[in-house]
């Protein structure tokens, strides 16, 4: 099936039988130089290794904003293959929103959380069951939303997160934080130097295992919901006075909360 690029503002690529069916391969797309728009690439698993990967040559398309990797249900032969292909399908630093999904590699590659992605504002990780770390993403300066979830070896969110020490405090953009579905996750390191200081909703959702308090240092944040996470202990410190929105629901360990020092406008608990 040929491609006509200047008509395409979303597209959606296959792999495997499907591709062999219609005649779209890797190699086709990285023929084409005017993809703009959205680019969705699925049933990854199907490449072979980083040398196939490479042929789509994503680094050269510039126009795309909007990208989604995804990686149908399968078992990793081998981890370094898999981050070797992923490596090789990084995209041109004019990306806007990323999307990664089901990912079979123990590691993110590098270019994850290159400081050089400075129109990155959007960026979800999920189902990438292999990862047993996360990758540096407090260094993205303009990472204004970003969700994590079914992360099945993630037990701890370590000093790792939030890049190298720099005059910039980590997660300088960010306004929405997302964690769900995070079972094995037990421990969330805060370093307590400022992050996190745009950060206006933050949303942790069925991560039954996560121990301790939340980052203390959350100035403007306006919106709060945990959801089924039994072991996580809830205070309100007094950067929270800025809280619109809390909802808490399922069994939490309840610490110290003066509902009267928040500005509620919406409270949900049971």
């Amino acid at each position: 099936m040929p491609l006509h690029p200047s008509k395409l503002k979303s597209l959606q690529v296959p792999l495997g039988v499907a591709c062999l069916q219609s005649g779209l391969k890797l190699k086709d797309l990285g023929e084409q130089c005017n993809l703009y728009g959205s680019l969705s690439i699925v049933e990854l698993q199907n490449v072979v290794d980083r040398r196939e990967a490479l042929k789509a040559n994503l680094r050269e398309k510039e126009h795309i904003e909007r990208l989604s990797l995804s990686w149908g249900i399968s078992i990793a032969e081998n981890s370094q293959t898999e981050r070797d292909i992923l490596d090789e399908l990084q995209p041109n630093t004019n990306i806007e929103e990323l999307e990664i999904s089901g990912y079979r590699g123990t590691k993110f590659p590098n270019w994850l959380a290159d400081y050089s992605y400075l129109k990155l504002v959007k960026l979800s990780l999920s189902r990438c069951n292999n990862c047993d770390s996360l990758p540096a993403l407090g260094q993205l300066p303009s990472l204004k939303v970003l969700t994590i979830g079914y992360m099945d070896r993630i037990t701890e969110v370590t000093e790792e997160f939030y890049g190298s020490p720099s005059s910039i405090k980590p997660f300088n953009s960010l306004e929405w934080l997302e964690f769900n579905q995070m079972t094995r996750w037990k421990q969330w390191h805060v370093l307590g130097s400022g992050e996190f200081p745009a950060l206006q909703n933050l949303s942790i959702e069925d991560c039954p295992n996560l121990m301790g308090k939340l980052p203390g240092n959350l100035c403007s944040l306006t919106g709060l919901t945990i959801s089924n996470c039994p072991k996580l202990i809830l205070e309100t410190p007094i950067q929270l006075s800025s809280l619109k929105r809390f909802e808490v629901v399922g069994s939490v360990k309840v610490g110290v909360i003066n509902y009267q020092t928040l500005s509620l406008s919406y409270l949900l608990a049971y």
